[in-house]
């Protein structure tokens, strides 16, 4: 079964309902705690980490800061 289509919208769901621009000073910190908070709730939603990494093509905590960073205007 093909999960990448799923686990794509998951990501995107994700990030829309917990990515704010708010006034972050250590993007990087806080790009690793929300990839930590996706990853969890991944996996409770029954998504493995290789999964998400294959969806986003890319790394978690990358993923999370690049789109901190978009909603924050850097």
């Amino acid at each position: 079964m093909n999960t990448l289509g799923p686990a794509l919208a998951f990501v995107k769901t994700w990030v829309a309902q917990n990515i704010h621009p708010d006034a972050v000073n250590d993007v990087e910190e806080k790009g690793e705690a929300l990839a930590q908070a996706l990853l969890a709730d991944a996996k409770a939603a029954g998504f493995g980490e290789a999964e998400i990494k294959e969806a986003i093509d890319d790394d978690v905590a990358d993923y999370m800061i690049e789109a901190l960073e978009r909603v924050g205007g850097s």
